[in-house]
């Protein structure tokens, strides 16, 4: 409810005196402020010293991923190679005598088997 004997009184200046002091209220918003800024710097370095070690972490288990999967790519590569192989062994004579004559150093009556080597690296 508002006091009916109340009247503003525009002529009382609210500003402040020219030449007189600032007061003091302005140098707790600057301090508060500055105390601000701080409490937001201290929790960016909590936040950081926290998930800091789990960002490494995670970054050094997507490389373990990286190396374990080209592991498994080389791994598949070998066994297409395999199972192309043995269908090969089992389907086509001519592969499968190639094969024999080249892993078991067989030949036929008559033949004479020149084996170059080279080194291995």
């Amino acid at each position: 409810m508002r006091d009916p004997d109340f009247r503003d009184q525009p002529e009382i200046s609210l500003h402040y005196a020219e030449g007189g002091s600032k007061p003091r209220s302005d140098l707790w918003r600057r301090l508060s402020r500055v105390m601000e800024a701080v409490i937001y710097v201290l929790l960016a370095l909590a936040a950081l010293k926290l998930f800091g070690p789990e960002w490494t972490r995670r970054e050094e288990l997507v490389a373990e991923k990286r190396r374990l999967d080209q592991i498994r790519d080389q791994r598949e590569a070998e066994v297409l190679r395999l199972r192309q192989e043995h269908r090969l062994l089992k389907t086509d004579k001519g592969y499968l005598e190639t094969v024999a004559r080249d892993r078991l150093n067989l030949q036929r009556e008559g033949e004479h088997i020149v084996r170059i080597e080279r080194p291995e690296e």
